[in-house]
Parts: C-alpha cells; sequence; structure tokens
C-alpha cells in the first residue's frame, strides 16, 4: 500500500511539474502586458439579445473619455489602460439601439469583463441605459445556446460541470435527457446504439480509436479541459449528416477575460475497492503515465518467427523465455482515487490582443466489479432458451488518464480572427479479471484469468478563421488534423479445466493460453468552409448558407494472436502458467512447448473519403417564427483490405452520394417559450471490420465475427416535435417526442451452436424507433 501511495504522488508531482513549467513563461513579466499606475483593462463581447449571436463592429466608448474601440467578427472588445474608477461605457451599431452601462468598478492595475446584450432599432426605439449587474442577467439569457439555437440542443457548460463530480466528457453527458454511457465512455442516444452518435472536438470529427466500430470513448476527455459539452439531436445541412441519435461537439476552454492561474486537486475511495483485497494486473512499468509499450512488446522470436515454414523446438523455446511471463493477477489492497489539475490564461501578450489558454489535468482511479456474470445461451423447444456457458467472476481495473490543451486566438484587424486549437489525451487501464463456471464448449467446469493493459490517446491541431466581409457577409473556415491510438500489448488469456482427477490443469489445446498484440492508428484530416449572407433587417434577419466539407480517414489495425501449447504432463500443467511456461519447461533439452498463431487473427487497413456540399436558409416569418430548411449532399467511400493470420485477404468498399433534406420549424410562443419543429433525413454507413468478407475473433469479446462485403448504408427519416420553457437564466423545462424510419438499418446477429459463438453483420429490412423526452433543469438557491 505504500508503494502505490508513494507511486501515485510521484505521478502526480511528475504531471505538476510538466504543467508548471508550461504555465510559468505565460506569466512571465516578458509575456505579460503590464497597465500603467492607475489604470486597468475592460474586456467582453456584444451580441445579439435576440439571439445571442454575436454582433462585429459595434462602436465601445467609455464616457467621458477618448478611449474607445470596435468589437471584433467574434464580438470580442478590448479596451487598454483606461483610466481605473467608476467607468460607464456607451455601445452603437446601425440597426441597433444604443446601450449606456453604469457602474462599472474599475480598480487599478485590474480587469473587468462586461458582456452586452443589444436589441434590434426596430424593437427598441430609445436608447437604454441599465447598471452593470442588470446587464449581466439579460446576457446570460441571451447566451442561452439551447433556448436561441436553430436545433434542437442540449449543452452542459464548465459551470454546471464544476459543480458535479463529473471526471471526463462521458459523465458530464449523461446528464443531457434522453443520454445513457455504456460500459463508463460509449454515449447512446435515444435508445440508438453508438453506430448512431457521432462526437467532435471544437467542431471536428474525433477518430475512433476502437478496433470494431467507429465509436468514441468520451472518458478520454478530462473534465477540467471542458468549456461546454453540446448534444445537437436534429440535423441541419450545415452538419455531417451520419448521425441519427445525436452529434456530441466538445468544446474545450475559452481563454479567459482576465490572465489567471488555477489549480485543483480531488482524492476520493470507492467503498468496494478501497482497502478490500482484490485482484490487479501485474505492473510492468509505466502505467501511470500511460506509456508502458516498451515493457510488453511482442518478442523478437515470434515476431521473427516464419510460421510457414519448420520450426525449430529451441525457436518454440525463446519464444516463451523472451515473453513477459506473466499470467496471473497479484491479489492486493486497493487505494484511493485522485486528480490533479493547473490551467493559465488571458487575452493580452505584450499588450497585443492575443487570448491564450493552457491546462493539464491528471488523474488515477481504482474500482472493481465484484460479481460479474457472462452467459451464453441457445434457442430451445417451446420458447426455452438452453443455457450453453455460463460463468462468473471479478474485474478489477487500475486506470489513468492526462489531458492538456494550448489555445491561442488573435483578431487581425476587426473583421478577422484566427484560432488554433490543440489538444492531447491519453488514458491507459491495467485489468485483471477471474472468472469460474461452466464452459459448454470443453462440456467441463474451467477457470479462467485475462490480463489487459490498453493504452489509448488522442492527439487533435485545429486552426479556423472568422472574416467578417462587409454588413452582411461573413465567412468561417476550419482545418484539423487528429491522430488516434489504441494499443493492447500483451493481452494474455490462461484457460484451466478439470482433469482425469478432478483437479484443474491448463487446456492442452490452442484455447489454453493465449497472447494477443494489438495496435490500431487512426489519422483525420477535415476541412470545412462556411458562407453566410444575412438579409433583411436587423429586427427580422434571415440567412442563406452554403459550404463545402472534405474528410479523410486512415486506419491501420493489427491483432496477431499467438497460442501457447502445453505438452507437459497434468501434474504440469496443474501448476500456475507462470511455472508451465517459464525456464524449467523451456531448458535447451525440453520438448514441452509450441507456439502456434491463431487463424482468426490478423490485420486491416481502411481509408474513408467523404466530400459533401450544403445550401440552407434560415427565414423568419414574422417576428415569432423562422423556418430553417436546406439539403446537403454527401459523397463517401470506403475502401476495406484485410488478412488473417492464416494468409487469407479479402478487400471490400462502399460508394454512395446522397441527398439529405431538413425542414426545421421554430415558434417563439413568448419570450420564455419556445416550441420547435423538425423533419429531416440522415444515414448510417456500415464499419469498417463489418464490411470485411473476413472471419475475425473478436479480440474484446472472444465471439468469431464475419463481416458482409454486400452491406449498404442506412438511411434514417426523422421527426421530432419539442416545447420549451426557459423560466429564469440557467432553468428549462421541456417536453419532447420523437419518431424514427430506417430503411435496411445494419444489424448485428449473434448465434450460439454447440461449440462456437459467432457473429455476423446484415441489413434488416425496416425498423423503427420512437419515444418521448423530459428535461427539468431548476436553480434551488441553496
Amino acid at each position: 500500500m505504500r508503494n502505490y501511495v508513494h507511486e501515485l504522488f510521484r505521478a502526480a508531482r511528475l504531471a505538476m511539474l510538466a504543467i508548471t513549467v508550461a504555465v510559468v513563461p505565460a506569466l512571465s513579466p516578458s509575456t505579460v502586458f503590464a497597465q500603467d499606475a492607475g489604470t486597468g483593462k475592460i474586456t467582453g463581447r456584444i451580441v445579439d439579445g435576440s439571439t445571442g449571436q454575436p454582433i462585429a463592429a459595434a462602436q465601445i466608448q467609455v464616457v467621458g473619455t477618448a478611449f474607445g474601440t470596435q468589437s471584433g467578427v467574434d464580438g470580442r472588445f478590448l479596451l487598454l489602460r483606461v483610466p481605473a474608477g467608476t467607468i460607464t461605457l456607451q455601445v452603437r451599431r446601425i440597426g441597433y439601439g444604443a446601450k449606456t452601462i453604469t457602474g462599472l468598478m474599475l480598480p487599478a492595475n485590474g480587469a473587468i469583463e462586461q458582456d452586452i446584450s443589444l436589441k434590434s432599432a426596430e424593437l427598441q426605439l430609445a436608447a437604454v441605459t441599465t447598471t452593470a449587474n442588470k446587464e449581466k442577467g439579460s446576457v446570460s439569457d441571451a447566451l442561452n445556446a439551447q433556448k436561441n439555437a436553430t436545433n434542437a440542443v442540449n449543452s452542459i457548460t464548465a459551470e454546471q460541470i464544476a459543480k458535479s463530480p463529473d471526471s471526463d466528457a462521458a459523465q458530464a453527458a449523461q446528464r443531457v435527457s434522453g443520454v445513457t454511457v455504456q460500459d463508463g465512455k460509449y454515449l447512446q442516444v435515444r435508445g440508438l446504439g453508438e453506430r448512431y452518435t457521432t462526437a467532435s472536438l471544437n467542431g471536428a470529427r474525433i477518430p475512433s480509436p476502437e478496433p470494431e466500430r467507429k465509436v468514441v470513448p468520451l472518458d478520454l476527455f478530462p473534465a477540467g479541459l471542458l468549456q461546454e459539452v453540446t448534444t445537437t439531436k436534429t440535423f441541419t445541412p450545415d452538419q455531417p449528416g451520419d448521425f441519427a441519435g445525436a452529434n456530441v461537439n466538445i468544446k474545450t476552454r475559452e481563454f479567459p477575460a482576465r490572465r489567471q492561474v488555477t489549480y485543483s486537486s480531488s482524492f476520493g475511495g470507492n467503498t468496494s475497492v478501497f482497502g478490500k483485497n482484490l485482484p490487479f494486473a501485474p505492473r510492468a512499468g509505466g502505467e501511470l503515465v500511460g506509456f508502458a509499450m516498451s515493457n510488453r512488446r511482442m518478442p523478437a522470436a515470434i515476431s521473427g518467427a516464419n510460421f510457414l515454414s519448420n520450426i525449430a523446438q529451441s525457436q518454440y523455446n525463446q519464444m516463451a523465455l523472451q515473453q513477459r511471463n506473466v499470467w496471473n493477477a497479484t491479489p492486493r489492497a486497493g487505494g484511493l482515487n485522485g486528480s490533479f489539475g493547473a490551467s493559465t490564461g488571458g487575452n493580452t501578450i505584450l499588450g497585443k490582443r492575443v487570448g491564450y489558454v493552457l491546462s493539464g489535468n491528471y488523474g488515477y482511479s481504482e474500482e472493481a466489479r465484484l460479481d460479474e456474470r457472462y452467459a451464453v445461451g441457445q434457442q430451445g423447444s417451446n420458447n426455452t432458451v438452453l443455457p450453453l456457458t455460463q460463468v462468473r467472476g471479478q474485474t478489477g481495473r487500475s486506470s489513468i488518464q492526462w489531458g492538456g490543451i494550448a489555445n491561442l486566438s488573435t483578431m487581425v484587424g476587426k473583421a478577422n480572427r484566427l484560432s488554433l486549437n490543440t489538444t492531447m489525451t491519453r488514458s491507459a487501464d491495467n485489468e485483471a479479471r477471474m472468472d469460474r463456471g461452466f464452459d459448454e464448449n470443453l462440456n467441463d467446469s474451467i477457470m479462467r484469468t485475462t490480463l489487459r493493459y490498453v493504452e489509448r490517446g488522442v492527439a487533435t491541431a485545429n486552426l479556423q478563421g472568422e472574416h467578417q466581409l462587409g454588413e452582411r457577409n461573413k465567412t468561417a473556415w476550419s482545418l484539423t488534423y487528429g491522430n488516434t491510438t489504441r494499443k493492447e500489448p500483451d493481452r494474455s488469456d490462461v484457460v484451466y479445466s478439470r482433469d482425469a482427477s478432478g483437479r484443474f490443469s491448463l487446456l492442452s489445446s490452442l484455447d489454453g493460453a493465449r497472447r494477443l498484440y494489438f495496435d490500431l492508428t487512426e489519422d483525420n484530416r477535415t476541412g470545412q468552409f462556411d458562407h453566410t449572407l444575412y438579409v433583411g433587417s436587423v429586427a427580422n434577419q434571415n440567412a442563406i448558407k452554403f459550404g463545402g466539407y472534405y474528410r479523410t480517414t486512415e486506419r491501420t489495425a493489427q491483432a496477431p494472436i499467438f497460442s501457447f501449447i502445453s505438452r507437459a504432463t497434468e501434474s504440469v500443467r496443474a501448476q500456475t502458467a507462470e511455472v508451465i511456461f517459464g525456464e524449467a519447461q523451456a531448458c535447451a533439452t525440453c520438448n514441452n512447448i509450441n507456439v502456434q498463431p491463431i487463424g482468426q487473427a490478423g490485420s486491416y487497413t481502411a481509408d474513408d473519403r467523404t466530400v459533401a456540399a450544403y445550401a440552407m436558409t434560415d427565414w423568419g416569418l414574422g417576428s415569432r417564427v423562422r423556418v430553417i430548411t436546406g439539403a446537403r449532399f454527401e459523397q463517401a467511400r470506403i475502401n476495406v483490405l484485410s488478412s488473417t493470420q492464416g494468409g487469407f485477404t479479402a478487400a471490400a468498399k462502399l460508394d454512395n452520394g446522397d441527398i439529405l433534406p431538413s425542414l426545421l420549424v421554430n415558434t417563439k410562443i413568448t419570450e420564455s417559450q419556445n416550441l420547435r419543429f423538425g423533419i429531416t433525413r440522415t444515414l448510417a454507413r456500415p464499419e469498417y471490420r463489418e464490411l470485411a468478407p473476413v472471419t475475425f475473433r473478436d479480440v474484446l469479446g472472444g465471439v468469431s465475427v464475419t463481416g458482409n462485403d454486400k452491406l449498404v448504408r442506412a438511411l434514417i427519416d426523422n421527426l421530432d416535435l419539442r416545447w420549451e420553457l426557459f423560466p429564469n437564466p440557467g432553468e428549462v423545462l421541456s417536453v419532447g417526442v420523437f419518431a424514427k424510419q430506417f430503411d435496411r438499418p445494419i444489424e448485428r446477429l449473434e448465434s450460439a451452436t454447440s461449440g462456437a459463438y459467432q457473429a455476423r453483420f446484415q441489413n434488416a429490412i425496416e425498423a423503427r424507433n420512437y419515444g418521448v423526452e423530459l428535461e427539468v433543469r431548476k436553480q434551488l438557491g441553496v
């Protein structure tokens, strides 16, 4: 226990040191602009009071002085060297009513942030004067993304996350109505599987680190790095169309209004873990920072062997001797959980308007599943179920998670904004599972131990630009590169069954002892262009929007599996696997060990190209009704090349072009009530492995999975109706109904037959999904 605590704090100190090294230079006097004595700075943004959208080119003036500036394309403004004291601001913009803000207290050498909302001149006939405190409330209401969105969205903000015990994006997202989280990481929305939910980071698609599916585990993103998690449930043409449940966008932290440094830490314990004697996987070194590959690599004797030729016994012995001879869990007492984080940010560097934020987090946790049960059945006569395999066991897992962001944003003139957002996250799970039960394949009782160590990483770089082109044109573009890795080095499975004497001994078949070396890498490049033309008056402003999208994805996955077979006597095979495959059984004159590749394993490569173009309008019918309609065309080409360890290869491809229409009607019943209606079409494409007509052994579940190169994409027609009430800022009551009609949905069919568990994929004829959603959020005032 003492060593465990020492290692935890050592890793935490290293993480904090790394964060501090990054933070300190950003805070040094050489990089921070110093205000003149007796002056301060004022920052904020100007937004439309009805829509919450930023207002560019607004004039901001400090009353009674010559200090003034203009808001940029993002609505933000910055006033430097303003005399300290009580300040009054006046804001003007053509098409909007003027507003004066009084009672701003600016301290010497300090900074204040003041966001300001404006109403159209048609709705506000005279200039308005208000206090700073009252203005904060009106801006909070205007910036309510859920209230002012064109489509049905749910948002969880950094403030809400900070008030909850959520440690990552997955836990934060599960607070959205209609969202459930599977295995603590995979989102399922409106009862649909993860196939129908997509994930984006700062608006760009995140590549998937999972081998069997294109799903993003959201537990990769620590809560300390998040600004907002937005779940969009209705499709508009400016979004990728391959979702039916939701599109989840994770937005990393924005730079603060004034320079600040924050530190955080937390400790906790799980009563089912702390101090309890549980099975944990032994460490090889590097697990506490998520880099343990070097001590778990495939032995050179195995990677360099030609299994299609005759192999000498001495080579088999070397394979056993070079491997990391660890097969069993190590019982120990569970420990505490902890996390540490630090961040810094500001909006000026050397007196220039450059926003920056640097943030890092590290966390360690342990969990246990004490009574897991797994069963496979077969349909019998008279609608009965015949049990084939039934096992139960327990799992001990230790996990680390760390991540960092470095974001920069600056204005080029008043009409151009450039941003660079970089993110890196890494997680590692070290897991031991012990099962015991009956296996129908063996027709006997078994004991099975599995040791798994999984590293996952995501790194992204996103360059964005916004440009205000005159009064009525706005252009935005984005370029993103993302890299995802998933490594499962040296997974071991060892199975014992009862021998003739009634004792348990290692199986002498291919399933007795296995090692898996899994490695997946995916690269994703995305480019997006959007242009908006505003038409009409400010009070009833309409928009025409069009743009293009390009995404290319390249994935390589390798999953070689090797079986270690013991030819020793039953008395030897009754001992631990470490003894069975140790030096005594792999000596120069020994003939007890054989190593064979398992045919249902191998590798695949995939490339995915998606090109899209869209056009849409956002049109007001009077002051209460808005119609958002348009269509998106998507052309997708997917190519998959698969090969098994047995030497069989197969290619598959998918090539589709689809038009995806969308019609949304939003009615503002009152200032605090909305009624939303939407009818849209989206799609779902097969995953890479589902297309390959090759039988693989599922590296996660042990089932033989066969792909189908005849699969086609599924089309989904979506119908949504939702009523919303926003009684106070931060409060919401909504009731929604939805219905979905699927044409040729992709289904996974599993079957259990004597001696084998199999899965395959095929298109069903049709399917339906419908439901009701209720959301209530109330401030308790405590």
